[in-house]
């Protein structure tokens, strides 16, 4: 009965699983840097998360290397809510496809990962009565992966196409007592991968630009069957499943300026949150039902300025700086759905430096931003807030 008891522990206490934490903060170092934009300007690996059209642009291979950090400071009740840092690597590739004819320079594509380095993937699975910040935290913690392809149509017209990947997680616990009388346990899991499209168009007219992405929901699905044998009591069946990450559908509508060393941004992103099942389900047929998430559909709201010099001998230098507001889609923490989740502004700024020589191109970007969540009050009066920092760099080669 022991063993049965440690088993289940261990797969309440957390499940595998993939998601994007670029629908945090943005993807890279420059669109962080000018508040997750980049529909209408974006030319290189980023563009698989902001358009894919944009990577039609593209001229030269590219491969970029990077680090992330992320930083929480949240409180529940005048309470420090504990809250584990993350870190990640960056890795990012852009590539040309030297087509000839009518489609000479006007094919690209581009991969992206964003890959922790103290885990794997992580997703926290706990019961909705227990105060969590389920939607902001883990989300650093998993592995983003997306690949796209952009396409020049000219008459300032570009369309893209991408995926996302996603892995949910199956598998089995059976406890049994062996030959001789001893409880012992197999566990059989394994991930399962799903995927969602990313889809983008732009249309540019001297420096004005407008642009288009539409991003499928991603769904960390998890489903762990645990079944106990032969142990002297009867224990039923338990399904350990839902939804341990998920990313909402989205649709992200950008304007765009560029001209004379300046780009401007502003855009607007619907986050279809409405359609969020909850973390769990019924453990058992005789288990009541979670409480449903309620969570609502949400607007975010964007706007970005950069400023770039070019200085000799092909050297840039560029200032970036950004702000959105995201509102909140869960509904105010209660004793029975302790969902913590709060309306963020976030602040952001950033800087790009550049040089080249002998035909290769180095650019280093660095970006940061700050976090307010709006402080909220749970049901039973206590309030709850705090602030995150995300910060990084990447250093990609153009050649």
């Amino acid at each position: 009965m022991r063993e049965a008891v440690t088993v289940l522990a261990v797969v309440l206490s957390g499940a595998e699983a993939l998601a994007s934490p670029q629908d945090l903060s943005g993807f890279g170092a420059r669109s962080p840097a000018l508040a997750g934009t980049g529909a209408t300007w974006a030319d290189d690996y980023t563009a698989v998360h902001a358009n894919p059209a944009g990577l039609s642009r593209a001229r030269r291979r590219q491969f970029t290397l990077g680090y992330a950090v992320a930083g929480f400071e949240l409180s529940l009740g005048g309470a420090h809510v504990a809250a584990d840092p993350g870190r990640a690597t960056i890795i990012g590739l852009t590539l040309p496809v030297p087509l000839r004819g009518s489609l000479q320079d006007r094919v690209a594509v581009g991969v992206g990962f964003h890959t922790p380095l103290a885990v794997v993937v992580r997703g926290r699975i706990l019961r909705p009565e227990t105060p969590q910040y389920g939607t902001l935290v883990d989300r650093v913690q998993s592995v983003a992966v997306q690949l796209g392809a952009g396409l020049d149509l000219g008459y300032g017209v570009r369309v893209g196409g991408g995926v996302a990947a996603l892995a949910g997680l199956t598998g089995s616990v059976l406890v049994a007592a062996d030959a001789t009388g001893r409880a012992s346990s197999r566990i059989d899991d394994q991930l399962v991968a799903s995927y969602a499209p990313v889809l983008g168009a732009s249309f540019e007219r001297g420096p004005f630009s407008v642009a288009l992405t539409l991003r499928g929901s991603l769904v960390a699905r998890f489903l762990v069957t645990i079944e106990a044998r032969d142990l002297g009591v009867t224990i039923p069946v338990l399904d350990i499943s839902g939804v341990a990450q998920y990313d909402p559908a989205q649709a992200h509508l950008e304007f765009g300026y560029a001209h004379g060393g300046y780009t401007a941004a502003l855009a607007a992103t619907f986050k279809r949150w409405g359609a969020y099942p909850g973390p769990v389900t019924a453990t058992t047929e005789g288990s009541p039902a979670p409480p449903a998430a309620e969570f609502v559909d949400t607007v975010v709201l964007r706007g970005a300025l950069e400023r770039r010099w070019a200085l000799p001998d092909g050297a840039l230098f560029a200032l970036r700086g950004g702000v959105f507001l995201e509102p909140t889609p869960a509904p105010t923490a209660t004793a029975a759905r302790a969902h913590l989740d709060n309306t963020r502004l976030a602040l952001c700024a950033g800087v790009g430096l550049g040089a080249e020589a002998l035909g290769t191109r180095v650019l280093l970007d660095v970006y940061v931003q700050h976090h307010t969540l709006f402080t909220r009050t749970h049901g039973d009066g206590s309030r709850y807030g705090g602030g995150a920092v995300f910060a990084g760099l990447t250093l990609g080669v153009t050649f």
